[in-house]
């Protein structure tokens, strides 16, 4: 299907970018959990009213190359420098990640804090989540010994078409120009190479969280934490009581955590959204205050 977006080589592999809009700082969207970076689309048309806005495929997503195991988050973020750099848009940036995203946004200032004007966490992942989150919350973690075992293991898999799903949708045998977004997106997923990535960043997913851990604050850049007032719902009564509980944890004692990052963070409790429906215009308007401190007066319009 044809590409949204630009390759740009970072040394002997490429990632896919796209940016719209004029201005700065520009704003780097960071996505949340597998998929391609054009999940970020509507909001990136939004904001590219007022600013440069840009997002990006990780590598094995969308329309980038593979990367090189282990994809830890120091592996994404140092990606994404080399990526920002040469397709030419220019540093200080303001973050917008999402989930893990957000957990990559904080180790991107972390590693390059001259790069990074201002940012907005949009219900971050915490590396506290493995310790405080009820267990049915989570997924056993794969031992450090096993990592390349494993992932040589799904390569083959992907290689040999295993990973593949096993019943075609409407939309792949559609003409490319006559699918929706979201069929482009689905699409996208179902790639081999995405099932591969996505699998190899879940299995050091404890790697990523210690790499988060060790950055212990990044400065007094405007940082706004969008913390989601409602857990999922998981259509059982006792693990609705236990994730409720939980997410008052998460809104006091983990999220809180993240505004202590910057002498100059605030959070804002969504009260309606979850974890996945932090609504637009909240994000948008979150995004704008940020740039509004960063440039020291009004965004335009």
């Amino acid at each position: 299907m044809p590409q949204v977006g630009r390759s740009v080589d970072i040394g002997g592999r490429s990632l896919n970018i796209s940016c719209s809009g004029a201005g700065g700082p520009p704003v780097i969207f960071e996505s949340g959990g597998p998929g391609p970076g054009l999940e970020w689309e509507p909001l990136q048309t939004e904001v590219a009213k007022f600013t440069q806005a840009c997002w990006y495929d990780r590598a094995g997503e969308g329309w980038s190359d593979p990367g090189p195991f282990p994809r830890t988050s120091v592996a994404i973020v140092s990606d994404l420098h080399e990526l920002l750099k040469r397709a030419g848009v220019p540093a200080p940036y303001v973050f917008a990640g999402a989930s893990i995203g957000g957990l990559n946004s904080r180790v991107y200032g972390g590693l390059y804090p001259k790069e990074v004007a201002g940012m907005v966490l949009i219900d971050s992942a915490h590396e506290d989540e493995s310790l405080r989150a009820p267990k049915f919350y989570l997924g056993h973690t794969v031992p450090r010994f096993l990592w390349h075992p494993l992932y040589a293991a799904f390569e083959t898999a992907a290689f040999v078409g295993l990973v593949r799903l096993t019943q075609s949708s409407p939309a792949q045998s559609k003409d490319s120009s006559q699918m929706t977004r979201e069929e482009i997106i689905a699409a996208l997923r179902r790639q081999p190479k995405s099932f591969v990535g996505n699998a190899s960043a879940g299995i050091v997913l404890p790697e990523s969280y210690a790499e988060a851990r060790s950055i212990v604050e990044l400065g007094d850049f405007p940082l706004i934490v969008l913390t989601a007032g409602q857990s999922f719902d998981f259509r059982n009564a006792e693990l609705n009581k236990e994730a409720a509980a939980y997410q008052q944890v998460w809104i006091q004692e983990i999220q809180p955590k993240l505004v202590r990052l910057s002498t100059r963070g605030r959070q804002i409790v969504v009260p309606n959204g979850t974890h996945s429906t932090i609504p637009r215009e909240v994000i948008i308007s979150a995004i704008r205050e940020v740039l509004t401190e960063v440039r020291g007066g009004a965004a335009s319009h």
